[in-house]
Parts: structure tokens; C-alpha cells; sequence
């Protein structure tokens, strides 16, 4: 197990580097970190940041609470689908999960910059392992009712806002500036991977196990994140406040934390820009996933086993979108972002124009190749325009697209409702070409980002 140390490593990201300073960073790979690992490994530019032993202990973690997040997509949906037959039912539990993204993301961004964020991430674990083994308990003794998805999604919902802004904002803490988008990319590859897998894996469980080993699947995932991230070496906080403070003191002057965060994210209008069709994308990029349980039954006439199918085919083209990022450098990013945008709306709106289901699966890796340019660009290219000291704040305002998705997911479940869920899904990727157009043409500032 590595060494717990207070001392901040010197080849990670400074407190405060202009970004000027970040930039040129990228161009210089860091040295391989004191835990081993260095050039004896012989990897290809693509998979440079698995140099790093820290990173690949943390890559280790996200895939395991990746897993579980990726079964719950599937597992959680299909069963209130199940119980309800109703896809505004569907949109209901991820509204619930995504309400606390939306109210308490913004403390998630100060406990990532007032507390060590391998504390915050091994809490959130934990409580994500227990909330998976309350619905597998739930689900064996045979009692499993809607509102014990609705509870089990809130409390969810609430773990995630108060962590995922620390898991984001670690990356360059662990690699440096110079693998920074290596290792975004890399860490997209992986969450692909899973969403090329875990689906499936929840998918066929259900199918033949049943929903309770599907939850004990999950809580297990998340033991593996667990046990992974002990091994990663403990740093102090990026901007701590006075010496001294403790939870409540931090507690207290977190207002005035989020307001200067507020205040960074508006003064430096780039973070406005790169935020805003992030925002945009993610509204209407995202909600066909929460809403495949539904689809695959009314149109495919399938169940879970399809769902997982249906998914994992989009993974493998977000994963394979995630490679080609790794190995690219760090020129174009800007119109890349774009460009992955109208390519998922493109796919959407043909995802929805076919009843014939491998057709469908084709189009859905088209987007998901337009979806992984779009959440890895968009994020690597905050990492690279943010002060280290802001960077929790910020990317907890970045994290807050989920429940603005989860919002839309409810939106759109009830349009599909009305008027059809192609129809309703097919407006979401009009709602992005439309996306990707003003911003290129409106926003010139993304359209120069290298």
C-alpha cells in the first residue's frame, strides 16, 4: 500500500499556473511518478499516463465504480420500467438521482478544493456500496416498490454531487499538466469500456439471476473502487482555507467559497463558452440512454438483454472516439468539440428514423463516437484554461450538465409519452445540430481553443 503523505508531489499541477504557463505544460510530459512504472513499461503515446502507478491504481477505482454506475443504468431503469410501464416513471428516477447534481454540486467543488480528494472519493465509495446493498436486500426479500427506487436514486444522487466534482478535478493532480489530456482521455476509454460491458453484464443478470444479484453485482463493483483507491497516496487539499479548520468551519464559509468560484467562472468568459455548449450538449445528448429501457421494449419488443446490447454497441464506438483522442495531440480541440456534437445529433436523428434493431446499433455507435469527443474535449479543455486553485469549484458547475440531463430525461419521457419516443428522441438531436451550428458560428473563441 503506498505511503500516506502530506507533501505535495512536485511534478503535479501548481496552485495557481497561468494559463499560459498550462498550455506550454502540455507539450512537456512530466517524469514518471516516484511509485514506479517509468519508461521500462515501452507504451505507446496512446496509453502514456499508465506510466504513472497513482494513475493506474485511480484508473483501477473508476473502473469499478464505473461498473456499478453503468449496471445501475440499466438494472434501475429497466426495473421501474418494469414495475410501471411508463417512461415518464423512467425519467422520474433519474430526475431524482440528478435534483442533488443541480443543489449540492457546488459544495461537492469546495469539499474538492478544501479536503484531501482521496478522502472525499473514499466516503462517497462507501455510501454508494451501501445504498447498491440496501436495493439487493430490498430485492431478495421480494418488497421492492417504486418508492424504494425513487429513495435509493436521491441518495445516490446525493453522494455523486459531493463526489464526482473531486473525481474530476484529481486527474491532474495525480498526471501533471503534461499527460493531463492523455489521461482525461484515457479515463473516458475506460468509462466506455464500461458502458460497453457493465450494460450488458446487468442486462444478462437480470435475465437470468434476477434484479437482487444485479444490486449485489453493483455493490461488489464498488468494493473493488474501494480497495483500488487505497493505493493511491493521499495529497493535501489545493486551496485548505485557514490552518486549523475543520468540517464545520468549512461548512460555513463554503458560501463565499461557491461565490468566488461564481465570480472566477464569469470573469473568464472562455469558461463561460466551453461550459455553455457543454451544457447545451449534454441536455440533448445524453437522455436516450435513460430512456433505452423503454425504447428497446416499445420498439424492439426486447428486455434487458437488448438494452445491454444496444449500449455496449454505442460504447464501443465512444471507446473507440476515446483512443483516438489519447493519441492525438493537443491541436483543434475547439473545432473537434463541435464536430463531436453535430455528429451526435446526426446519429440521433438517424438512430430513430429505423425499426431494424443492428441498424439501430450502427447508428448508435456513431453516437457514440459524437458523445466521447464531446464529454472528453469539453473537460480536458477546462483542465487546461483553469487556475488549480478553482478547479473543484469549476469542475462542480461542469458536473452539474447531470442533472440538467436528468431534468431533459423527465422532460422528453413525458413528451414520448405523447407523441412517441422517436419522435421525442429525434428532436433531441436536432436540438444538438442546431447546438453545434450557432456555436460555431457565434462563438468563435471555442473555434480557436487549440
Amino acid at each position: 500500500m503506498a505511503r500516506l503523505t502530506d507533501r505535495p508531489r512536485t511534478d503535479r499541477a501548481p496552485a495557481a499556473a497561468p494559463v499560459a504557463v498550462l498550455d506550454r505544460a502540455e507539450s512537456e510530459a512530466p517524469p514518471a511518478s516516484k511509485g514506479g512504472g517509468g519508461s521500462r513499461w515501452g507504451l505507446p503515446r496512446t496509453f502514456d499516463s499508465f506510466r504513472d502507478r497513482e494513475f493506474r491504481w485511480f484508473y483501477l477505482s473508476m473502473l469499478g465504480q464505473m461498473a456499478s454506475m453503468n449496471m445501475q443504468l440499466v438494472v434501475r431503469g429497466y426495473l421501474a420500467y418494469v414495475l410501471t410501464g411508463s417512461y415518464a416513471a423512467l425519467g422520474l428516477v433519474g430526475l431524482m438521482g440528478g435534483l442533488p447534481m443541480l443543489l449540492l454540486a457546488p459544495f461537492g467543488g469546495v469539499l474538492a478544493d478544501r479536503i484531501p480528494k482521496k478522502t472525499v472519493l473514499q466516503v462517497g465509495q462507501f455510501a454508494s456500496m451501501a445504498n447498491a446493498g440496501v436495493l439487493a436486500t430490498i430485492s431478495f426479500a421480494g418488497v421492492m416498490r417504486m418508492e424504494w427506487l425513487l429513495i435509493s436514486a436521491l441518495a445516490q444522487g446525493v453522494v455523486m454531487a459531493l463526489t464526482m466534482p473531486t473525481r474530476q478535478a484529481m486527474i491532474p493532480d495525480i498526471v501533471g499538466m503534461g499527460r493531463m489530456m492523455n489521461a482525461v482521455s484515457l479515463n473516458m476509454a475506460g468509462m466506455n469500456t464500461m458502458r460497453l460491458f457493465a450494460p450488458a453484464a446487468g442486462g444478462f443478470i437480470v435475465e437470468f439471476f434476477g434484479f437482487g444479484w444485479a444490486f449485489t453485482a453493483m455493490a461488489s463493483m464498488f468494493l473493488i473502487a474501494i480497495l483500488a483507491l487505497m493505493q493511491v497516496t493521499k495529497q493535501v487539499a489545493t486551496a485548505p482555507g485557514k490552518v486549523g479548520d475543520g468540517p464545520m468551519a468549512i461548512a460555513l464559509s463554503s458560501f463565499k467559497d461557491i461565490g468566488e468560484g461564481m465570480r472566477y467562472i464569469t470573469r473568464e468568459r472562455l469558461m463561460l463558452s466551453i461550459l455553455g455548449i457543454s451544457f447545451m450538449s449534454s441536455i440533448f445528448g445524453m437522455p436516450y440512454q435513460f430512456l433505452m429501457p423503454g425504447y428497446v421494449a416499445d420498439i424492439f419488443d426486447g428486455g434487458g438483454a437488448e438494452v445491454g446490447q444496444l449500449l455496449a454497441i454505442s460504447a464501443v464506438g465512444a471507446l473507440a472516439g476515446a483512443l483516438i483522442l489519447a493519441t492525438l495531440p493537443s491541436k483543434q480541440r475547439g473545432r473537434m468539440l463541435l464536430g463531436g456534437s453535430l455528429v451526435l445529433g446526426i446519429g440521433l436523428i438517424a438512430f430513430v428514423q429505423t425499426q431494424n434493431f443492428w441498424l439501430a446499433g450502427a447508428f448508435l455507435m456513431i453516437v457514440g463516437i459524437g458523445s466521447s469527443f464531446r464529454q472528453a474535449l469539453s473537460q480536458g479543455l477546462l483542465h487546461s484554461n483553469v487556475e488549480n486553485a478553482y478547479r473543484g469549484r469549476v469542475m462542480a458547475v461542469f458536473m452539474m450538465q447531470m442533472s440538467m440531463m436528468q431534468l431533459s430525461t423527465f422532460l422528453v419521457g413525458i413528451i414520448g409519452d405523447r407523441v412517441g419516443i422517436q419522435n421525442a428522441i429525434g428532436g433531441l438531436g436536432v436540438g444538438l445540430v442546431i447546438t453545434a451550428i450557432v456555436f460555431t458560428v457565434f462563438v468563435p473563441s471555442i473555434r480557436r481553443l487549440q
